[in-house]
This record gives C-alpha cells, sequence and structure tokens, in this order.
C-alpha cells in the first residue's frame, strides 16, 4: 500500500496488451470500443488498465466516467470501486468520493481494501475519527496487512488517543514481530505517551530488523536524547550522520547532547549544521538562537535568529519566552 497522496491499494496488474485496431480507426474510439467491449464481457482487469491508459495521458475526466460506468455496470468488483475512489482522492473530489464509498460499502462491506481505501480519503482531509474507524476495519478484516495498523495508530496518536495506538500496535506486533515500522511505531506513541525509555527499545528493535534504514538511528538518537542520555544520544545521532550528512535531525541531538555534556564548540559546529542541512530553516534557527541567547557576547546574533525562527514558527513558545525575556532583562 503506497504512502504518497491516493492510497495504493492491492496489486494492480500489468500493461494491457493491445489488440489490432483499424488504420483508419481514430485512437480515441478505439479506446472507447474496448472498454466498452471489456465492460459488456465483465472483464474488469481489462477496463481497469484502459483508464490506467487514460490517466497517465492526465484526461480525468474521460478516467472518471469511465470508473463511473465500470462502478455501475460491475457492482460485484471490489477492484473497481476502489480504484474509483483512489481516482476521486487524487483530484479532491470529496462529495463524489463520499457517495461513492457509502454505495461501495454497502455493497463490500466484508472487504479490508475498501475500508482501507475510504480510511485513506478521510485521513487526506483530516478526519481522524473517521479514519481510525475504517483502518480499524481494514485491518481487522486483513489482519496479515501491516499498513492498515500503521495507519490506524497514526489517526489515533493525531486525535490524541495515544493508549489506543499503543493497543494496536502491541497487538499487531504480536502477530508481526519481525516488522521494523510496526516496532518504530509503537516508540512513536510511546513518545508521544512520555515513556522514552520504553520508546529506545523499540527504536532499538526496528533497527536491528532493518538496519540499513537510516532514519530509525534518527528515532532511536530523539528518544535517547528525551532521556537525558546525552553520550549515547551523541554517539548514535553521529552514526547517522555516517550514512547522511544532511541531516538536520542528527545534527540538532548531535548538538544538544554535546551541549548538556559541556562542549560548546561541538555542539555549536552541530547547530550550524542543521541550518545547513535544513529544508526549511526556521527550527534549526531556532534551536542555535535559543543556544546563543545564553551567552552575552552573542546575544545580538541570537535574537537575529529567534526573530526569524519566531517569523516561521510563530506559536514557538520557547522561542517568543525568550526573547520576550531578553527584551526585558538580557541574557537568562
Amino acid at each position: 500500500m503506497g504512502r504518497g497522496g491516493a492510497c495504493a491499494s492491492w496489486p494492480v496488474p500489468a500493461p494491457l496488451q493491445w489488440g489490432r485496431m483499424s488504420p483508419a480507426e481514430d485512437p480515441d474510439e478505439a479506446l472507447e470500443r474496448q472498454f466498452q467491449d471489456a465492460i459488456a464481457r465483465g472483464e474488469a482487469s481489462d477496463a481497469l488498465r484502459l483508464v490506467d491508459e487514460r490517466l497517465r495521458e492526465g484526461r480525468f475526466a474521460e478516467s472518471r466516467a469511465w470508473l463511473e460506468t465500470a462502478f455501475a455496470a460491475l457492482p460485484s468488483e471490489v477492484r473497481v470501486a476502489t480504484r474509483l475512489l483512489e481516482t476521486l482522492q487524487r483530484y479532491h473530489q470529496w462529495r463524489q468520493f463520499d457517495d461513492v464509498a457509502a454505495t461501495a460499502l454497502d455493497r463490500h462491506a466484508a472487504s479490508g481494501e475498501l475500508w482501507f481505501v475510504v480510511g485513506c480519503g478521510a485521513e487526506a482531509r483530516g478526519d481522524w475519527q473517521s479514519a481510525a474507524e475504517a483502518f480499524g476495519k481494514a485491518s481487522a478484516l486483513a489482519p496479515d496487512e501491516v499498513e492498515p495498523v500503521l495507519r490506524l495508530a497514526r489517526a489515533h496518536r493525531m486525535s490524541q488517543r495515544v493508549e489506543d495506538a499503543i493497543r494496536a500496535l502491541t497487538a499487531a506486533l504480536r502477530r508481526h514481530p519481525e516488522v521494523a515500522p510496526l516496532h518504530a511505531a509503537l516508540g512513536y506513541a510511546l513518545i508521544q505517551n512520555e515513556q522514552p525509555e520504553r520508546a529506545v527499545k523499540c527504536f532499538r528493535a526496528a533497527l536491528e530488523r532493518q538496519p540499513d534504514w537510516h532514519p530509525y538511528l534518527n528515532d532511536l538518537a530523539g528518544a535517547l536524547m528525551l532521556c537525558e542520555r546525552w553520550r549515547e544520544a551523541a554517539v548514535t545521532a553521529l552514526a547517522s550522520l555516517e550514512r547522511r550528512k544532511r541531516n538536520e535531525r542528527a545534527w540538532t541531538v548531535f548538538a544538544i547532547a554535546n551541549a548538556r555534556l559541556g562542549d560548546d564548540k561541538r555542539a555549536e559546529q552541530g547547530y550550524r549544521n542543521a541550518i545547513r542541512a535544513a529544508r526549511d530553516a526556521g527550527r534549526a534557527k531556532g534551536n542555535y538562537g535559543l543556544f546563543l541567547s545564553k551567552r552575552p557576547d552573542r546575544l545580538l546574533e541570537a535574537v537575529r535568529l529567534l526573530r526569524e525562527a519566531e517569523d516561521a514558527h510563530p506559536n514557538w513558545t520557547e522561542v517568543c519566552d525568550r526573547l520576550e525575556r531578553i527584551t526585558r532583562t538580557g541574557p537568562g
């Protein structure tokens, strides 16, 4: 299942081997004839391949019309329903998405694939409660699929139901103990639940199962930092940086950990590199500004960085409070 905009559903067939057409026949008319023939024969796979050809050409209106035809003509084909929903989600046609989803669920209430796509639609709109309900049903109907549980846990976390996320992931790990993303997802939930020591164990488990995935090193370094295990956090951040130098998260942990260890020179190196590595440097500048604000000789530079961070993240309380304190009393 995909992680992009529209959710990828269960496996998609290979491209259609086109039949011959008359040299004088218009290509669009030929495709229309082939599509109608596929519908008449009840061949959903052929019809969907033709729809994909239209979508690759960027012809959304024609693709949607064909999918609507197939949805009405082939009511037993859950693949047609999911493809129509995925297409409507891709183009943000939400009113029709909800209407099609209701009809499709009446027809295929026991389809985990369908519930998953419905959950993706809710997720895309930030309706986390509906997303959790749909992903929960998808997970129950397709227990061998991992992605519905990962999405369910995220929906619970986004709606501040962290304990529900922890329960869902713990149950899934009993069934899939070797799946690294499940261990990592449990770690994220535990961090949100202010249990970083338990999260450390989860990220270590994820790394054991997928050692080449360097973001888990970032996750582990961050959890160690939250546990105030500064030396371990710094070492783990360095290990991540050996895999990927342009890594804002690892440089930030490296900087904070070294600052707490009393090595200001290495800390400053980390903060500067985090700014260079950042796509959006506002947060990295805020962290560096907070660090420099404790040094009277660097106060002007700190204020400049903090103001840039405040512009980028106006709700960052620590930055706003520090700026106010500096203005009122000087460094602190």
